[in-house]
């Protein structure tokens, strides 16, 4: 081959590449032709979801009324990205509203109680933003964790999309149930709706698995702890993922009940004295956090892009990742159509992760409200539900992309759409799963884990991941009684129980006072970059 013709092959195949996508992207694009109706929604979603969404709309919108509609989708980034541009934007709204409207002096006590879930109608800022009709200039937040759209409505900022009032019969226990799993999928008072339900689970390559010589693929949260995956995970960054800290909640959560059922026997949780509670609590707590320490020892680096971490697996630069569920099955189901790999899979663990709604809800002072109603009686409608569980090509299912997502009403798992699903087997409804939620157990530690997984684990990585790789090699070289020594010193969390955490963090965390978290923060990264150090000791020179 002549080096001209390596040279055309090689800039074509970079044409190839390049090309690809900017035809995909024109041809979506033709969705958004000027339209009748333009609705703007807010969302972490990736664009398989956002487009194949969009066109279901469109169809269903035009059969409806006639008219034509589009979707500007706005798009800053992960949850975290997308909640606190929303804030953001609605204190610059209110302010603008209690000083040119209403005529009153901004100052920092009305910032900080306009939209405090805890003040009560005889504050006036709070009183004043409830009655009005300031927006962030979105209509709809589609998608992020419930965590989340629960305290968003909290503070005001969602508002009732009527879809409920609508469609009592949508809303019951034959197709959308209150409560599943110990979690509610959605609000009674209208204020946020799941979209489809999500567990979360473990993404890997098969390929990889045989490269490190790990037979048993992961299937259980305690499988990332294997020393075998030291720099092997791919971990998104907690501070800016819901998902991930659901995650580790959920791990926390399973040690709370495998301890429970070993002090529970036959008896019921109602049975158990309060200190026997107490004490599986605080100790479910403790072994959760150890096994989170030596899952992020073993990760190779935290991102804010839970995309970037499924293409690391896929390609084989990192073996393992957690990962929401459908995020995990779109991937795998992707490679199995288009590439006719099966080197990619996902693993919910048994008895370890329960499922959790997806919310969708409407903003106050939502610039088209009738439109964003309307877009979410869809996403909640028998046609909207196909769209996301179905196969590419099914009727109603998506055109273009498997989007493997769990649909939420009940009446899509019969058996005539059995042939067309993604995962047959898959019905949340019916599952055998015994792991039921207990947000009275962490739903309140939820920012408690979000903080300590930073503090802990991210800033002090460097120390953290070179006392965990001492601590393996000296087991590895038969040194046991100074690996032991080390991991003992290495996990040693007794300072962070689960009574201090309620009692001493969470209420620092929420009463939002910078200084203090700064300050308790730079305290405890201190204690345990040196904890990890002397560990790192131990590991290497004994004690």
């Amino acid at each position: 081959m002549t080096p001209m013709n390596k040279s055309a092959i090689i800039f074509g195949a970079i044409a190839l590449v390049i090309g690809v996508p900017v035809g995909l992207k024109q041809s979506h694009k033709t969705l958004n032709k000027k339209t009748d109706d333009v609705l703007i929604v807010i969302t972490p979603h990736n664009e398989a979801i956002r487009f194949e969404m969009e066109a279901g709309f469109q169809r269903w919108y035009k059969e409806k009324t006639g008219r034509t509609v589009s979707i500007d989708w706005r798009i800053p980034g992960s949850t975290g990205e997308v909640i606190r541009y929303v804030d953001s934007v609605f204190v610059n709204s209110f302010r603008l509203y209690w000083e040119n409207v209403l005529h009153k002096v901004w100052d920092q006590s009305v910032q900080a109680s306009f939209s405090n879930p805890s003040m009560d109608v005889s504050n006036e800022a709070r009183t004043a933003f409830l009655a009005s009709n300031v927006g962030c200039g979105v209509d709809v937040i589609f998608g992020g964790g419930v965590i989340e759209h629960k305290h968003e409505a909290a503070m005001g900022q969602l508002v009732d999309s009527g879809v409920v009032k609508k469609h009592p019969e949508w809303f019951c226990d034959a197709m959308i149930p209150y409560k599943l799993a110990g979690d509610c999928l959605w609000d009674k008072e209208g204020r946020w709706i799941g979209s489809s339900l999500s567990s979360f689970g473990i993404v890997y390559n098969v390929d990889r698995l045989l490269d490190l010589h790990v037979t048993h693929h992961p299937k259980q949260w305690v499988d990332l702890t294997d020393p075998r995956f030291f720099k092997q995970i791919a971990m998104v960054d907690p501070v800016q993922s819901s998902i991930v800290v659901k995650c580790f909640e959920m791990m926390i959560q399973q040690q709370m009940q495998l301890l429970l059922k070993q002090r529970l026997e036959d008896a019921k949780i109602v049975e158990l004295s309060k200190e026997q509670l107490h004490f599986v609590l605080n100790e479910g707590w403790m072994q959760g956090l150890r096994m989170i320490q030596k899952i992020m020892a073993n990760s190779r680096y935290f991102t804010d892009n839970s995309v970037s971490t499924i293409w690391d697996i896929s390609i084989g630069n990192c073996t393992v990742g957690v990962i929401v569920d459908f995020y995990g099955r779109y991937q795998r189901d992707i490679l199995r159509m288009k590439c006719h790999s099966n080197r990619v899979d996902f693993a919910m663990p048994k008895s370890g992760s329960a499922v959790s709604p997806d919310p969708i809800s409407m903003f106050r002072g939502a610039p088209h409200p009738k439109l964003a109603s309307t877009f979410i009686e869809y996403v909640v409608s028998e046609e909207g539900q196909d769209r996301i569980g179905l196969k590419v090509g099914s009727p109603h299912g998506p055109q273009w992309y498997p989007l493997s997502r769990t649909p939420i009403r009940k009446d899509f798992y019969v058996d005539a759409k059995r042939p067309y699903m993604l995962t047959p087997d898959l019905n949340p409804f019916a599952s055998s799963d015994d792991f039921e939620y207990h947000p009275e157990w962490t739903a309140a530690g939820f920012k408690s884990i979000r903080f300590l997984s930073k503090v802990l684990f991210m800033d002090t990585y460097t120390e953290l991941s070179k006392a965990w790789k001492a601590i393996i090699d000296a087991r590895y070289a038969g040194r046991t009684e100074d690996a032991d020594q080390a991991l003992a010193v290495f996990e040693d969390l007794s300072t962070i129980s689960y009574d201090w955490m309620l009692d001493t963090l969470r209420p620092l965390l929420n009463a939002k006072r910078p200084l203090k978290e700064i300050q308790l923060s730079t305290a405890l990264t201190c204690k345990f970059r040196e904890q990890y150090l002397r560990a790192y000791k131990v590991a290497t020179y004994g004690q």
